[in-house]
């Protein structure tokens, strides 16, 4: 029964990522599915970087502590849990007179052992609404074209499944491997 119970919890996570887009330069060009995954778009701001991070403890994001920063990555990289068990992570990346890129991507939770090789997927919608809420002025930048967005025709339809099995916390796994750890080695040494 336990084991049914288990293995049941499927989480899904859907959102969208420009496929067709109209550049500053006066061009149309398109975004392959497979493209998806190096992230080529960013949410460029001109804001102080102190009230940026204000507005996103005010949406619920937090700092994290350990991730894998990017070269021009301004300090750690914020989290913010969504429905079990994903979460948004979003870095800002320094750029020239001012500027700050945001990134952002949906993965599975840094809470639950199945983050290491979790699906991830950047998101950008998620963000925009986050900006316009605060009243905050943003352009869509393309890094491989080198080229602001005007327009987005239409997107991409992502679908992100979760674990197959129950996210497990780290946390409870490590205190079920120390817990059997010392009752093997008890038995090993006679004592139980």
């Amino acid at each position: 029964m336990f084991l049914v119970i288990f293995l049941i919890t499927v989480s899904e996570f859907l959102t969208r990522y420009p496929r067709r887009i109209d550049l500053l330069k006066g061009l149309s060009e398109f975004i392959r599915h497979e493209e998806i995954e190096f992230d080529q778009l960013s949410l460029i701001v001109k804001i102080k970087k102190e009230e940026l991070i204000r507005t996103l403890f005010a949406e619920g994001f937090k700092k994290v502590k350990l991730e894998n920063k990017k070269p021009t990555q301004i300090g750690n990289g914020f989290s913010k849990q969504l429905k079990h068990p994903w979460e948004m992570h979003l870095r800002l990346l320094s750029l020239q007179q001012g500027l700050i890129a945001i990134k952002a991507e949906v993965e599975i939770s840094r809470r639950y052992i199945q983050h290491i090789g979790s699906v991830r997927a950047p998101v950008l919608y998620e963000i925009e609404s986050i900006l316009k809420k605060h009243r905050i002025e943003y352009n869509i930048w393309n890094e491989k074209l080198r080229d602001y967005i005007t327009h987005i025709v239409d997107n991409h339809q992502i679908k992100l499944k979760g674990p197959r099995l129950h996210a497990m916390p780290w946390k409870l796994m490590i205190f079920t491997s120390a817990s059997l750890l010392i009752l093997y080695g008890l038995k090993f040494l006679k004592i139980f």
